[in-house]
């Protein structure tokens, strides 16, 4: 065997060995006048990590006589870094020249490749621009429908966002291989448009008619489009596809196909899965995310521990994936111990991961540690941003939530639609008109005062401001309603005393055909309880699941505790809370509690405050209401003995307090005032 050959020998057994330490020993030894080896290097410097286009080029300068082959190396080289200017240049090079023997018959076999590999450099790059001229210039040699060149024009155009012109470059095509019929799957399937996807699947279908055996990255496409219950059967189907044709479920389609189940709600066919495929990082991460998407938060975090226990290498998507797990059963304790190791393990340098502690943490209304993991961000995206933003509207921090607004259009940052609709409910919040109407007006600027999102907060924060009509006028103005546009009015009708008003418009409603929620009928019985309406407010608890199949909550329930209790009716309250289905909470007993206190029922206080006082021993609220009973009746020294327990109990009532804005400060300046005390 020549010294040449056994160094190509050496370069093939040794993947790991740089080639460059390959190519300084080549060239003490001589061994550069051989085309093959320098070839076989070539090679080596255009799929190995360490490659360098500039010391591929400059081995090619070194060949004494190179070839067609070595050309070809020398640009798929440089498409595969990116470096599309220089791959073209080579590329015009052996067009001009016909360099490397590249002649007569041989002349466009090798360069359809070589323009394959430059377009496969503009799909990677997303580089639109030079692969239409990449396009044309197949076209003008005739190579247009050559399956390689073909394939790649189908991915480069799909990842440009030209999905019909991929789609019409393979209508085009009177033959293609399984890679071609591949290519166009996986441009359809990335697309993110459902007409798109049935395509894709009509596609995928004709390719089995015309028996073109789909390979394994056809599957793992095409499961992408299978995202929804409605969907399992086609899921099913496919997989059973799968299984005639013999694929190999290797670890990409393994974990491709446990997250198509999960998508679709086939927990039962991700639990069988698991357990036959070899389950790596990402089988196990799809694992997760499976039972999340499916309400199983807490199977969720107990696969997170497995793989810690069976020291899988966990990565940042994970532990985003199990801290969204948590969030969602609001489950601080949990969170807190993934967040600390996170922190040992150093991955909160991931924006993502960081994003959803804060969600973590504005959902458990930890709303410090949340400022906290939002200011030791070193990079903060407008998710980052939009998260501790929601995190205050959540915990009713409206002040907050609006500087917050402010802050991120100062620093250049362009909100998107959420976080602006957010920002007007934060003045709902804190009742600030001026505020809401600033942003309001920027709303209107920026041409997204259409938007329903936006136009359901301002419904809410007109109404919530105290100019009920304004929402009124901007609910009839509206072109396109959903339920939350209804909720809105008919809560702000039922809060500024117009109560009649919000049942009618319930009736509208129902007539229009829209389908209330939970929140609708929290509104609706609220104005029947502040009307007495007591019949008519029964009669709309029970429509509520009879006819809209909607399971009353702790809300509806005080609603009705309210209701038998504004109309004196404080028996029949105790009775409807002794038949609930579930333990009455604080809201339920506080809301009995008001009513006796109004119709002087001092026995039942006592009971009620009884109750409030054992849930909630630090809470005043009880003892206050005693005490105020008692004054009301001229029981004086038992009045002293419920303040003496507070007192001993060190308890007092906190002062009230009321927002104002500053008359000669800037209007988005907000104070407190104290205006009560002990």
């Amino acid at each position: 065997m020549s010294l040449p050959d056994k160094l190509f020998w050496y370069l093939r057994c040794r993947a790991s060995i740089d080639p460059r330490a390959v190519h300084g020993l080549s060239c003490k030894l001589g061994c550069l006048c051989s085309t093959f080896f320098c070839n076989g290097l070539l090679h080596a410097y255009t799929w190995l990590s360490s490659s360098v286009p500039a010391d591929a080029r400059k081995l090619l300068d070194e060949i004494p006589q190179p070839n067609v082959a070595t050309w070809s190396t020398v640009i798929s080289c440089y498409a595969r870094a990116g470096d599309l200017r220089h791959a073209v240049s080579l590329l015009r090079e052996l067009l001009q020249g016909s360099i490397g023997g590249c002649e007569g018959d041989n002349f466009l076999l090798p360069h359809a490749s070589n323009l394959g590999n430059v377009i496969a450099g503009c799909a990677h790059a997303k580089d639109l621009k030079v692969g239409l001229q990449m396009h044309c210039t197949a076209i003008k040699l005739g190579v247009e429908n050559d399956t390689f060149v073909a394939g790649t024009l189908i991915d480069m155009y799909g990842k440009c966002g030209k999905v019909d012109e991929s789609l019409r470059i393979f209508n085009q095509m009177s033959d293609g291989d399984a890679v071609t019929w591949t290519s166009i799957v996986t441009c359809l399937a990335n697309s993110g448009e459902l007409r798109l996807w049935e395509t894709a699947l009509g596609i995928f279908k004709d390719m089995i008619c015309k028996g073109i055996w789909p390979v394994n990255m056809t599957f793992v496409c095409l499961v992408k489009i299978l995202d929804e219950p409605k969907r399992l059967c086609q899921a099913k189907q496919v997989h059973g596809c799968m299984v005639k044709l013999g694929i190999k479920i290797d670890d990409l389609l393994g974990s491709a196909l446990i997250a198509m189940y999960g998508r679709c709600g086939g927990l039962d066919e991700v639990v069988r899965l698991s357990d036959r495929v070899n389950m790596d990082v990402v089988s196990w991460t799809s694992l997760l995310v499976a039972y999340m998407q499916n309400g199983c938060n807490l199977d969720a975090v107990n696969v997170f521990r497995k793989m810690i226990e069976e020291k899988v290498a966990v990565d940042s998507f994970t532990i985003a994936s199990v801290i969204g797990a948590c969030s969602a059963m609001e489950e601080l304790e949990a969170g807190e111990e993934i967040h600390c190791y996170a922190l040992r393990h150093d991955f909160l340098s991931d924006v993502s991961l960081c994003n959803a502690l804060i969600t973590l943490y504005g959902r458990c209304n930890q709303i410090t540690e949340a400022e906290i993991v939002f200011q030791l961000m070193r990079d903060k995206d407008i998710i980052s941003w939009t998260a501790l933003l929601t995190c205050y509207g959540q915990n009713g921090c409206g002040g907050p939530a609006i500087l917050l607004f402010r802050e991120m259009l100062q620093d250049g940052i362009k909100p998107p639609i959420y976080c602006v609709s957010g920002a007007i409910r934060a003045c709902s919040v804190i009742a600030s008109l001026s505020m809401g109407e600033q942003i309001h007006c920027r709303t209107v600027k920026t041409g997204i005062d259409d938007d329903l999102s936006v136009e359901n907060s301002l419904i809410t924060m007109y109404a919530k401001c105290g100019h009920i009509e304004l929402a009124l006028r901007f609910f009839d103005s509206m072109t396109n309603r959903n339920v939350v546009s209804w909720n809105a009015l008919i809560t702000g009708f039922s809060q500024h005393g117009h109560e009649r008003a919000a049942l009618e418009l319930f009736g509208q409603m129902q007539k229009e055909g829209i389908q209330p929620d939970d929140y609708t009928f929290s509104g609706v019985l609220v104005s029947c309880s502040r009307l007495g309406l007591v019949e008519q407010g029964c009669q709309y608890f029970r429509v509520m699941s009879a006819e809209y199949g909607l399971k009353p909550k702790l809300e509806h329930y005080a609603c009705m505790v309210d209701l038998f209790g504004r109309a004196g009716k404080l028996y029949e309250a105790m009775e409807f809370i002794n038949i609930m289905p579930f333990e009455p909470d604080q809201l339920i007993w506080e809301a009995l509690l008001a009513s006796c206190k109004i119709h002087g029922n001092i026995e039942l206080v006592k009971f009620v405050a009884k109750k409030i006082m054992q849930m909630r021993p630090g809470d005043p609220s009880p003892y206050i209401t005693l005490s105020t009973m008692y004054a009301s009746m001229s029981m004086w020294d038992r009045k002293a003995s419920v303040q003496a327990i507070m007192k001993d109990g060190g308890m007092q009532k906190e002062p009230g307090r009321s927002w104002i804005e500053g008359q000669d400060l800037p209007k988005d300046t907000i104070y407190t005032l104290q205006v009560g005390g002990a």
